[in-house]
């Protein structure tokens, strides 16, 4: 065996050590994808939930809800709406407040 077939040889080795790698690595991502689309899947309704929120100030107005409304803490509200937006990349601030309409 002359040093070039000793070079094709080690090089061909290499080469099946390095394509056996690729493979695990490339086994590892697709898990990993997996994993995350089903994390992604299931938190899908709450964001569509969250979106369609009805959050009424109703402070300007000088009216009370009526008893079909609950009560939420705007700190809190607002803090929902901005993890929303960060992660779903939606403007929840598009929409403006508006006066719910009484009966």
């Amino acid at each position: 065996m002359t040093a070039d077939d000793n070079a094709v040889t080690r090089q061909s080795r290499e080469d099946a050590t390095e394509l056996e790698a690729l493979r695990q690595e490339n086994a590892l991502l697709r898990r990993r994808a997996a994993r995350l689309e089903r994390d992604l899947a299931s938190v899908a309704p709450l964001v569509e939930q969250v979106k369609h929120l009805s959050f009424w100030d109703f402070a300007p107005y000088g009216v009370a809800p009526d008893e079909s409304w609950v009560a939420v803490d705007r700190g809190k509200a607002t803090a929902v709406m901005g993890a929303l937006a960060r992660i779903d990349h939606w403007n929840p601030w598009s929409t403006t407040i508006e006066p719910r309409p009484q009966p």
